[in-house]
């Protein structure tokens, strides 16, 4: 059984409130009062001028850092990713500000001199790095570990704002995983794909989610049904909800859907972070450690939908494994 063995969340220093980015993102007053008081959003980390290689880095450094006894045993590294291209054409993203080479960012390109096998992923869009549990389960090899890296830059206002549905922020995490034991189990995976929506080129004006709005609910409650079906779990079984970020309201009407009870879900972070592409179900996650919410023999479901649409949950058990020691760092620079 494939075990989460440690995670690591970081963000940029620098944090802005939903009412100074009116301007930078074209938003008008009743937009700013919906993402306000309706979904949930207050401020985000998000900071120009730090690499996407600087967070990455600092996400994997931490994991690794508290995890050196490990590293013989890493066999495969990925970074999953929404965006298809993770940097501004021309800008130079890696470390030492040389180009990136094929192997991807600069701290992969460390892994690969190391020996280890390194990729990455992004045809599940925001629901890649969940996607990546069920595929690295299968990949490593008894004893070998593999370590998952998620994030990007939320680099232009066209990325940022999901138009009436939700705001980006930036984040990155390091998710250690291995068939040996750690704090949580991966007890099972679940991936579904929506293909109606598939085609985004990238031009300004194509209505590629046209329809999207009225399909996500039933794709979202849908999914969460037939995994646990799949599971052979009930909605009362499970302890907590650890969804995407997408925002508050919508998220209430899937878990009625499904037959969840709010209170299962864990929301709290939308309004410090907002959607940070991948990373969202680990941050509740990570976040949830950190609270002391999670107790031994607890069952969470992790859940994103990436556009596309792929929507995909893992089914994680609370061990009474011990948190890596530093686990509860504050992920800010």
């Amino acid at each position: 059984m494939l075990n989460v063995i440690d995670l690591s969340v970081v963000f940029p220093a620098r944090a802005e409130k939903l009412v100074d980015l009116a301007e930078d993102l074209s938003l008008s007053r009743n937009q700013i009062r919906m993402f306000d008081r309706f979904f949930g959003f207050e401020t985000f980390h998000c900071d120009h001028a730090e690499p996407l290689d600087w967070l990455l880095a600092r996400a994997s450094e931490e994991v690794m850092a508290r995890n050196h006894h490990h590293r013989p045993a890493l066999s495969h590294a990925v970074h999953c990713h929404t965006l298809l291209s993770t940097h501004v054409f021309g800008q130079a993203p890696s470390l030492d500000q040389t180009p990136a080479s094929a192997t991807g960012p600069a701290c992969l390109q460390a892994f690969a001199a190391a020996g280890v096998e390194v990729f990455g992923a992004t045809m599940n869009h925001c629901a890649t790095g969940l996607s990546m549990l069920g595929l690295l389960d299968h990949l490593l090899d008894p004893g070998a570990l593999g370590l998952i890296l998620i994030g990007e830059k939320a680099f232009h206002p066209a990325i940022r704002v999901i138009e009436n549905t939700t705001i980006m922020g930036e984040a990155a995490a390091a998710v250690l995983v291995g068939h040996v034991p750690g704090p949580f189990e991966v007890v099972e995976t679940f991936v579904r794909h929506a293909p109606q929506f598939w085609k985004n080129t990238g031009l300004r004006g194509e209505n590629y989610l046209d329809g999207f709005d009225s399909a996500y609910l039933q794709l979202a409650s849908s999914t969460l049904s037939d995994a646990l079906a799949q599971f052979g779990r009930r909605p009362e079984d499970l302890r907590w909800i650890m969804p995407h970020n997408v925002n508050a309201p919508s998220w209430y009407q899937v878990a009625e859907d499904a037959g969840f009870q709010k209170a299962q879900l864990r929301l709290s972070t939308i309004g410090c972070y907002g959607h940070c592409f991948g990373v969202d179900p680990f941050l509740n996650l990570w976040r949830g450690a950190q609270d002391g919410v999670l107790v031994p023999g607890d069952e969470v479901l992790l859940f994103s939908i990436g556009l596309g649409a792929t929507a995909s949950c893992a089914l994680l058990r609370v061990t009474d494994v011990p948190l890596p020691q530093l686990f509860q760092t504050s992920g800010v620079s």
